[in-house]
C-alpha cells in the first residue's frame, strides 16, 4: 500500500509539473509578444494546460499514451517558442497566412537563429523528462487535469458569450493586427486568426454599390501642375528598392567617415524626401514592391504576392509600356522568393532577372551581395534600347547585417565595434557603395543623363524592439515621439542631372512614391491611392501595422493620430480593389 501511494504521489507531482511547464510556457508566450496578462487570459492559459494533460488519458495504452502526449506536448512547446521568435522580429504574431509562404524560410537562417534567446530553449529542455515520464505511468490520475480543463470550457465561454450576445460585438473582426492577441493571448488568437484564414480565403465578389465607391474615389483624385509636372517625360526609369533602409543613417558618419556617401550626394543634388513613412504590413519587403509599383496598400491580412498574385494590378510598368518602353526586374535572391516569379508579371514586367539568371561569385547571408548583384545587373541592362523601366531589389543589407569582414570598409566609432546598430551601418555603407558603383558605370557609358534614379527604403531595419541599442550607441534615451518622427521614417530620393537640388519635408507614405512618379512622368492615370508628393499639401501617412503593432495615423506635423472614418474607407478600398480584382472585372 506504501508503495502504490508513493507511486501515486509521483504521479500526481507529475501531473502538477506538466501542467505548471506548459502553463508557464504560454505566460512566457503572451509576456515576450508584449501583452498584458489579464485573468481572462491566465484562465485560458491554464485551462488549456491542464486540457491537454486530461485528453491524454483518453489513450489506455500508456506507452501510447505516452508517445502521443510527448509529440504532442513538445510540438506545442516549439510552435509557441517560434512564435515568440517571429515576434521579436516582426512586432506582430504568426498567423495562417504564413503557411502560404512557407517557402519564404529558405536563406532566411540567419536571421531567424538572430531572434533566439537561450532561456527559451529552457522550456524544450524541460518538456523532454515530463513527455518521458509520461510514457512509464501505469495508474493515470485525469480527474486532477479536469479541474482546470472544465474550468478552461466554463471560463473561456463566459467571454464570447458576453462579447456576442450583450456587447454586440463580432469577435473575429480583426481591426488590426494585434486585435487578437490583446484580447485573447496567443492561443485565442491562433484560434479565431484561423477562423478568419478560411472564411477570409479566396476572392470577393463587388457589388454595384462598392464599385461605384472605389470609381468614385479614383476619378475624384486631383492632378497637379507645377513648375516640375511632365519634367521627366520620356527619361529611362531606374526605381531602386533597399533593404532596410531608414532615412537617419543619410548624412551620419561613423568614425569621421559619411555612412551613406553616395546617396548623400544624390540627395543633396535631386528631390530628396526624408519623412516618407513605410506602410508593409505582412508581406514586406514585397509589400513595398506593390506599393511602390501600384499605388495601393497591401492587404490588411497576408501578403498580397501570395494570396493574389496573378491579379491585373495597374501601375508603373503597365502605364509606361503605353509609351513603348520596356520593364525589366531585377533581384539577387531566388525567383520564386516571395512568389515574384507570379507577381512580377501580373504587374507588367516583361523580364525578370533572378540570381538562377547571374554568376553566384559573391554570395553574403541571404543571396548574391549587391556589388556583384549591380555588376551583373548593368551587363544585362546597359544593351537594352531606350527607354525601360528597370526595378532593382537589393538584399545584403537584410538582419541581421552580417557582412564577412573583407567587405566591411566603413570605421566603427570608437569602442562601439560590436554595436548592433554599428553592424546596420556597416551593412548600409556595403549597399551605399554598390549602388554607386552601378550609376557610376551609367555615367560613364553616357546613359545617366538620360536616366531618372529613385531610391526608397522599403521598411524599417530597426525597430522599436531595438530602440534599447540604438539608445545605447548615443547615450540618450529616445521618447516614443522622437522614435517615430526620427527613427521611423525610410528615405526617398529622386535624381536626375538637370535636377536642381531640394529636400522637401513633408510628411508621406510610400503610397505617395507612384503619384509622385506620375506628376514628374506626366502619366495621366489616376488609379492609385496616395498622391504626388509635390503637389504642395499637408502631408500624412496611414500605417496599418506600425512598429507597436497597431494602426496609426501620422499627421502633417509628424505626431500620431487615430484613423478617421475617411482614412479607414481609403484603407478598407485598397483592400477591396485587390479582394475583388477590380481592375481585372472592370475592364480598367
Amino acid at each position: 500500500m506504501k508503495y502504490d501511494l508513493n507511486e501515486r504521489l509521483k504521479e500526481r507531482l507529475f501531473e502538477v509539473l506538466s501542467v505548471t511547464i506548459v502553463t508557464m510556457l504560454f505566460i512566457h508566450t503572451n509576456a515576450n509578444m508584449g501583452n498584458h496578462l489579464s485573468t481572462g487570459i491566465l484562465t485560458i492559459i491554464i485551462g488549456i494546460s491542464g486540457f491537454i494533460v486530461y485528453l491524454k488519458e483518453w489513450i489506455a495504452n500508456r506507452i501510447v499514451k505516452g508517445v502521443v502526449f510527448s509529440l504532442f506536448l513538445l510540438s506545442i512547446m516549439a510552435f509557441f517558442v517560434a512564435d515568440i521568435w517571429f515576434y521579436r522580429y516582426y512586432a506582430t504574431p504568426m498567423n495562417s497566412y504564413l503557411w502560404m509562404q512557407k517557402s519564404n524560410l529558405d536563406g532566411l537562417g540567419e536571421s531567424i537563429f538572430s531572434m533566439m534567446d537561450l532561456k527559451d530553449a529552457i522550456f524544450l529542455l524541460v518538456g523532454i523528462p515530463i513527455a518521458e515520464s509520461f510514457i512509464k505511468k501505469k495508474y493515470p490520475l485525469k480527474h486532477m487535469a479536469l479541474i482546470p480543463a472544465l474550468l478552461f470550457l466554463m471560463v473561456a465561454g463566459v467571454k464570447p458569450i458576453k462579447n456576442i450576445f450583450i456587447d454586440k460585438v463580432d469577435i473575429t473582426r480583426r481591426y488590426e493586427a494585434n486585435t487578437f492577441l490583446r484580447n485573447w493571448g496567443p492561443i485565442g488568437h491562433h484560434v479565431l486568426d484561423t477562423y478568419s484564414f478560411f472564411s477570409d480565403s479566396g476572392k470577393k465578389v463587388m457589388s454595384a454599390n462598392d464599385k461605384k465607391a472605389v470609381s468614385a474615389y479614383f476619378n475624384n483624385i486631383a492632378k497637379p501642375v507645377h513648375d516640375m509636372s511632365g519634367s521627366l517625360k520620356g527619361k529611362n526609369l531606374i526605381l531602386i528598392q533597399v533593404e532596410s533602409l531608414q532615412a537617419f543613417p543619410l548624412f551620419q558618419k561613423s568614425g569621421g567617415q559619411e555612412i551613406t556617401p553616395f546617396m548623400n550626394e544624390l540627395a543633396k543634388g535631386g528631390l530628396y524626401f526624408p519623412h516618407v513613412y513605410p506602410q508593409t504590413v505582412f508581406g514586406n519587403s514585397s509589400d513595398g514592391e506593390l506599393i511602390a509599383n501600384t499605388g495601393l496598400y497591401p492587404l490588411k491580412q497576408g501578403a498580397t504576392f501570395f494570396r493574389f498574385p496573378y491579379n491585373a494590378f495597374p501601375g508603373l510598368a503597365k502605364e509606361l509600356k503605353k509609351w513603348d518602353y520596356q520593364s525589366l526586374a531585377f533581384h539577387g535572391d531566388e525567383e520564386d522568393f516571395w512568389n515574384r516569379q507570379h507577381a512580377y508579371p501580373s504587374l507588367g514586367f516583361s523580364d525578370y532577372f533572378s540570381i538562377e539568371d547571374m554568376q553566384q561569385d559573391e554570395m553574403i547571408s541571404m543571396g548574391l551581395g549587391d556589388h556583384s548583384f549591380f555588376d551583373q545587373s548593368y551587363k544585362i541592362l546597359k544593351d537594352k534600347q531606350d527607354p525601360y523601366y528597370a526595378f532593382f531589389v537589393t538584399l545584403t543589407s537584410h538582419v541581421p547585417f552580417s557582412l564577412p569582414k573583407k567587405r566591411i570598409t566603413l570605421k566603427p566609432e570608437e569602442g562601439k565595434e560590436e554595436s548592433y546598430l554599428t553592424k546596420y551601418f556597416e551593412a548600409m555603407h556595403y549597399t551605399d557603395s554598390a549602388i554607386g558603383g552601378f550609376v557610376s558605370k551609367l555615367k560613364d557609358a553616357g546613359k545617366l543623363k538620360d536616366s531618372v534614379i529613385v531610391i526608397y527604403g522599403d521598411h524599417d531595419g530597426l525597430f522599436l524592439k531595438d530602440k534599447h541599442e540604438i539608445e545605447a550607441y548615443y547615450g540618450h534615451k529616445i521618447s516614443d515621439e522622437e522614435w517615430i518622427e526620427k527613427y521611423m521614417p525610410i528615405p526617398v530620393i529622386m535624381y536626375q542631372q538637370d535636377m536642381e537640388g531640394k529636400t522637401i519635408e513633408k510628411v508621406a507614405g510610400q503610397v505617395d512614391i507612384l503619384p509622385t512618379l506620375y506628376d514628374l512622368f506626366d502619366i495621366k492615370s489616376s488609379t492609385y491611392f496616395g498622391e504626388s508628393m509635390l503637389n504642395g499639401e499637408a502631408g500624412g501617412a496611414l500605417i496599418m501595422k506600425g512598429d507597436y503593432g497597431s494602426q496609426m495615423k501620422i499627421n502633417a506635423a509628424g505626431r500620431v493620430e487615430e484613423f478617421s472614418p475617411k482614412d479607414q474607407k481609403e484603407i478598407d478600398l485598397s483592400d477591396l480593389v485587390i479582394l475583388t480584382d477590380y481592375f481585372k472585372r472592370s475592364g480598367n
